[in-house]
């Protein structure tokens, strides 16, 4: 796991810090895989305190803060430090950040108001300019120290045993003798198992649109998925059969959304994130609900202009639901009565 801290910086900040401590030095240096994404990003002690985060917490109070910390952890993750925010990825990250869609699509729209975040001009991509600004000196630094390292192996072993590729890559005896064992194993054909995989889909997930036919692009990425399934190619059919049937399990998957969504056999094999985010239980049917028990307790309560009991997490509420209403309440009078947490009463605005 990379260990690069980068330093999230409040907005009225303008120079942020990178810390790359020896361990990560000498794994950039020993060829690293290249990404486009960081695993950490560190939060100030005092971010609550910026004056447009607290214009957030102002207008959304604990909810917009903690979403605004989602977004950056899910940006901090994602390729290029940039969110899919068309409708269908909008139902996934409320899913994953137990909103509705129509929660988080407000928050995002004042965020961007008050240049917390960015959109597109077609408003399909979200991301942070800031954000991205930070991340870019730690790209750079990874690309130094990787170019670093492989001319300093390179002078280390004198140029005895290896030879440096055009693009500076350095080919060691032993990546030789790697590259000779790759190329006999590869002499032994695996069998993917395609068709046992849609037909265990066109079995168990009976909900969701049926697979007719494989084409190359599908085989190459039930390939990759395979490979990140298990590396015991006898588990493969046991663990594809397993993720279909949370998959069929899960409303949110097949279409209990505000949307209608399902999901589809080609978005769970697309990426190495979403098949994660099943088995992780993201979209099972208690995912932020509450007990029954906390559901029963709600009975018999008399609710007012424009209040209902929220289906997902049983709590009174009323308007975009951000505000939780106690059971003992008396009934909200007006749709223009909102209720002041502070003195636990209606107030007219």
């Amino acid at each position: 796991m990379d260990d690069t801290f980068v330093r999230l910086e409040c907005p009225k900040r303008e120079t942020p810090t990178i810390n790359l401590s020896n361990n990560v030095e000498q794994e950039v240096i020993m060829g690293r895989p290249k990404n486009n994404s960081a695993e950490y990003f560190s939060h100030d002690a005092d971010m609550r305190n910026d004056v447009k985060v607290k214009a957030l917490r102002r207008r959304f109070s604990h909810t917009g803060y903690a979403v605004w910390n989602y977004i950056l952890e899910t940006l901090t993750d994602s390729e290029n430090f940039e969110l899919d925010f068309r409708e269908v990825n909008r139902e996934l990250l409320a899913a994953d950040y137990e909103l509705s869609v129509e929660e988080l699509t407000e928050i995002v729209e004042y965020a961007c108001r008050i240049d917390l975040l960015q959109l597109s001009e077609d408003g399909t991509v979200l991301f942070s300019a800031a954000h991205k600004r930070r991340f870019a000196q730690l790209l750079e630094r990874r690309s130094k120290l990787s170019q670093a390292g492989k001319k300093g192996m390179a002078s280390r072993w004198n140029n005895a045993n290896e030879d440096i590729t055009p693009n500076k890559e350095v080919i060691t005896q032993d990546s030789k003798e790697k590259e000779t064992k790759v190329k006999e194993s590869k002499g032994k054909k695996i069998e993917y198992p395609y068709q046992d995989i849609v037909a265990l889909w066109n079995s168990v997930c009976s909900s969701l649109p049926k697979i007719k036919s494989l084409n190359d692009n599908r085989r190459n990425k039930i390939r990759l998925r395979l490979a990140e399934f298990s590396d015991d190619n006898s588990r493969w059919l046991s663990v594809c059969q397993e993720l279909f049937e949370r998959i069929q399990a899960s409303k949110f998957l097949c279409g209990g959304n505000n949307s209608g969504w399902t999901a589809s056999f080609d978005w769970v094999f697309e990426n190495s994130k979403n098949w994660l985010k099943i088995v992780e239980g993201n979209y099972d049917n208690d995912r932020g609900s509450r007990s029954a028990a906390n559901r029963g307790s709600l009975t018999g309560v008399n609710l007012g202009v424009g209040e209902r009991i929220d289906e997902e997490t049983g709590r009174r509420t009323y308007g975009s639901g951000r505000a939780t209403i106690p059971n003992d309440a008396p009934p909200r009078p007006s749709e223009k009565h909102a209720w002041d947490e502070k003195t636990h009463n209606w107030i007219l605005l």
